[in-house]
């Protein structure tokens, strides 16, 4: 007990809170999680709930910086090192597909504030020293250094981050079709796809590069 008769705050109690918070966001979106939700999935009851955080938005807030924490530090490091484009790129494919497989429901979650909330990322990512016209300038010089000529680094942002991310958000309908509702064989193909994309990748590197010294 503290000093005005309020139970102590357990950090394990707060961290599983925002990790059951984070997959009832995932499924039902802001406006449709209850925190009555929150509090079954967290298997706590609802009053200890409202102590830890008095409200859904506040609880949405501290779990959207949650996942944005978890996404951003790793972006930046691996895009902003010393190593070879192509190397980067293969960290950064890596990571990411790890990251998912770790934590499923981060896409869907982000997604989601994305379409409710379209500036928020983006201010989130502008407040950490993000610039999207000097990281597309920087893209487009490595792409260069890289002899992959004059290819918009749009299209290889957007290409890398489908791959990743496509098994993941369809994952119900693609495990579905593909592995005949098999989860095992399902969580075996996305550890495979940690190595196959980064080889794809260095694939369309030297593809591309054979290309434009013709």
């Amino acid at each position: 007990m503290n000093e005005n008769n309020q139970p102590a705050r357990e950090p394990d109690t707060e961290k599983r809170i925002l990790e059951a918070s984070a997959k009832v966001f995932a499924r039902k979106g802001k406006q449709g999680a209850r925190m009555q939700d929150i509090a079954d999935e967290a298997g706590i009851n609802r009053t200890l709930l409202h102590y830890y955080f008095r409200s859904k938005d506040k609880l949405f807030d501290t779990v959207f910086e949650m996942v944005f924490a978890r996404i951003f530090p790793a972006m930046t490091g691996i895009m902003s090192s010393e190593l070879p484009f192509p190397e980067r790129i293969e960290l950064f494919i890596e990571a990411y597909t790890e990251l998912l497989r770790e934590n499923p429901f981060l896409p869907v979650f982000v997604f989601q504030e994305i379409y409710e909330d379209p500036d928020r990322l983006l201010k989130l990512f502008m407040s950490k020293g993000f610039d999207p016209e000097s990281t597309l300038a920087q893209l487009r010089s490595e792409i260069s250094t890289a002899g992959l000529g004059d290819m918009d680094p749009r299209h290889l942002f957007a290409n890398m981050m489908g791959m990743v991310l496509f098994p993941f958000i369809g994952r119900p309908i693609f495990q579905a079709i593909a592995f005949q509702g098999d989860k095992d064989a399902y969580e075996e193909f996305l550890e495979e796809r940690t190595s196959h994309i980064p080889q794809f990748m260095k694939l369309a590197f030297i593809g591309a590069g054979v290309q434009n010294q013709k």
